[in-house]
């Protein structure tokens, strides 16, 4: 699997992209409460997962959850209308694994073009969209979203910078292996994590994704 700094998971034998949080309709509801919020936020985010999709031709893109941040509005009819014209393009299934956020009945989700799932499991692979969630018994590789993971790196001085980042730990389930993606929507806040022993952190700048981060390393705070 490849951790893309497009802050996307690509499991090439696959064929499955996945992306997590990418929080649709949360700029739309939010300027339907009077803030000022730019409406291009969900383009840019849609533009940018078409350029990562045409990149990787995947046979199926996996939503880990939080697809959409509110209820019914503009941006998912503009989301249908996006994916209607990726399956055109040759896109083959789009997944949405449960999040939270995702509170509609599967009915609407399916109206707009995809299959809804709460776990999605594929060899010895599950994915759900929170790190809490119930595993299935056995050793797994648990990939999952919700968190928004951010990794701050200090500087000699007293510089700081806080980076989206790929955290992998362990799931307890039989030592199998847990990596929590970073959120793919632009309009999405972060959440710092560190490399606490047995875990590692795996820093996306705009060109690469940078790693891992050990415990000790000095390079973060």
């Amino acid at each position: 699997m490849w951790l893309l700094p497009q802050r996307a998971l690509w499991w090439e034998a696959q064929g499955v992209l996945m992306v997590s949080d990418l929080h649709l309709a949360k700029a739309e509801h939010f300027r339907s409460q009077g803030l000022q919020v730019p409406p291009t936020v969900d383009f840019q985010t849609l533009h940018e997962l078409t350029q990562l999709i045409q990149a990787c031709r995947p046979e199926t893109c996996l939503f880990l959850g939080d697809l959409f941040h509110s209820a019914p509005n503009k941006a998912w009819s503009d989301f249908s209308e996006w994916l209607k014209e990726e399956r055109q393009a040759g896109l083959g299934a789009a997944v949405l694994v449960r999040g939270n956020h995702d509170r509609a009945h599967d009915a609407v989700y399916e109206a707009l073009g995809l299959d809804v799932v709460n776990q999605w499991i594929q060899d010895d692979v599950v994915c759900t969209h929170e790190p809490q969630d119930i595993l299935p018994k056995g050793r797994w590789v648990h990939i999952c979203g919700h968190v928004h993971p951010a990794a701050r790196l200090q500087g000699s001085g007293r510089q700081s910078l806080r980076l989206p980042c790929f955290h992998a730990s362990s799931t307890g389930c039989e030592a199998g292996w847990r990596m929590t993606l970073p959120a793919f929507g632009r309009f999405t806040g972060m959440h710092t994590v560190r490399a606490e022993r047995g875990s590692q952190v795996y820093v996306v700048t705009e060109r690469e994704v940078v790693g891992p981060w050990k415990p000790g390393s000095g390079r973060q705070s």
